[in-house]
């Protein structure tokens, strides 16, 4: 059984879709649980079994304690109905609801984002998960599995978790799907916006991929450099962002299909992002913190080169830069395929300055190599790390 939040267009949510789909097909037995009924739209393809455990309309703190309730007697019988051998779960609320119905079954948590860098795990409730149930309820699983080592380290050192019951297994991309869909046609009007070198970056509207950063490093360098912003996704700072960008004095431009020149274009969520992806120039990501930033590596499989912040987690281990301190770098390091550059979560001038000259130092210098890209990329295939998945669950 593979136990997750819901179906959305997020990264745990892709991995946890694929995985079960993909595990199904090697010949196992799997249910795909889901806690959240209210987004039952299917993103990515899933094993045949999904069961949603939608607890009754609830409000206020006496109803979620009763939401809750019902989420683990639900997951408890499915467990003890389907004689689940093992359970994964994706993301800290289903590792609650998968430690908390622990039976005969094998638990496993898959750990995809930091807990000591989120800024969203913050007040008092951020101390009680902190403190008290991250510690006290990880404990009790029999496995962990991390999306990276730096996550692996953080669960050892912060929150005393044994390195026995510690794995890391990195996400994985079927990498000829990807690249049937970035050689997909561009409408006459999508092809436009590529008039000008465009700059990518991709991930819902949220605090902690720092558009707000990437739009003022592209007004920097558009003093130099005639380039277009794109940013693809979603999310409630779409109108703050917006108005950044006319305050900037560029033109912003929410996407309908219809072209209209401008420097910064909204694309809201798009269904195959690496048609747009094939025909840029660079791929940014910004953000103070991920787990294993997909879109990152998808844009490496698409041999695009990358500008990114050493948020923790990820980017340091997917550009294999290796024997750096644990703490993000404050200067740049530049690899055959992308640069590592400075956190942008408080920017000084000198940090714009210097992400503006690399993005003008990938959008002039010659593309690395088709070999360059595959020395990175051939880490994350669906065959190598489905062999991990499956040595887990077989021990």
């Amino acid at each position: 059984m593979l136990l997750g939040s819901e179906l959305g267009k997020g990264g745990a949510e892709r991995s946890i879709s694929l995985l079960s789909y993909y595990l199904e097909e090697a010949g196992y037995n799997v249910i795909l649980g889901i806690l959240s009924g209210k987004d039952r739209t299917k993103y990515y393809p899933t094993c045949k079994n999904v069961v949603f455990v939608d607890p009754p309309a609830h409000s206020g703190i006496i109803g979620k304690i009763k939401a809750w309730r019902y989420r683990l007697k639900k997951v408890k019988a499915l467990k003890k109905e389907h004689n689940i051998d093992i359970c994964i779960s994706f993301l800290e609320g289903p590792d609650y609801v998968n430690v908390l119905t622990k039976g005969k079954e094998k638990v496993a948590l898959s750990i995809r984002g930091s807990k000591m860098f989120d800024k969203v795990i913050s007040g008092w409730m951020g101390v009680i998960r902190k403190k008290i149930l991250i510690p006290f309820l990880y404990k009790r699983a029999d496995a962990i599995v991390c999306v990276t080592q730096a996550l692996s380290d953080e669960l050892q050192k912060y929150f005393h978790i044994k390195p026995e019951k510690l794995h890391v297994i990195y996400n994985f991309y079927i990498v000829d799907d990807i690249l049937k869909k970035a050689s997909e046609t561009l409408t006459e009007e999508e092809t436009k916006l590529f008039s000008k070198p465009v700059i990518i970056t991709s991930g819902r509207l949220h605090v902690a991929k720092e558009h707000d950063k990437m739009i003022r490093v592209i007004n920097k360098v558009k003093a130099t450099t005639d380039c277009r912003l794109m940013i693809l996704g979603d999310g409630g700072l779409h109108g703050q962002l917006f108005s950044l960008v006319e305050s900037l004095g560029m033109s912003a431009y929410d996407w309908n299909g219809t072209y209209k020149d401008a420097d910064v274009y909204f694309m809201g969520f798009q269904q195959n992002a690496f048609k747009y992806y094939e025909h840029s120039s660079l791929f940014a990501l910004p953000s103070s913190w991920e787990g294993f930033p997909n879109v990152l590596a998808e844009a490496l499989i698409c041999k695009k080169p990358v500008v990114t912040t050493d948020c923790p987690t990820g980017p340091r281990e997917i550009l294999s830069v290796e024997n750096l301190p644990a703490e993000p770098i404050t200067h740049t390091i530049r690899t055959k395929v992308g640069t590592l550059s400075p956190m942008l979560d408080h920017p000084t001038e000198a940090i714009i300055k210097t992400w503006a000259e690399e993005v003008e130092h990938w959008l002039s210098t010659d593309q690395p190599s088709e070999e360059d890209f595959k020395a990175i990329t051939n880490r994350f295939t669906l065959e190598e790390l489905l062999h991990e998945w499956e040595a887990i669950i077989n021990e």
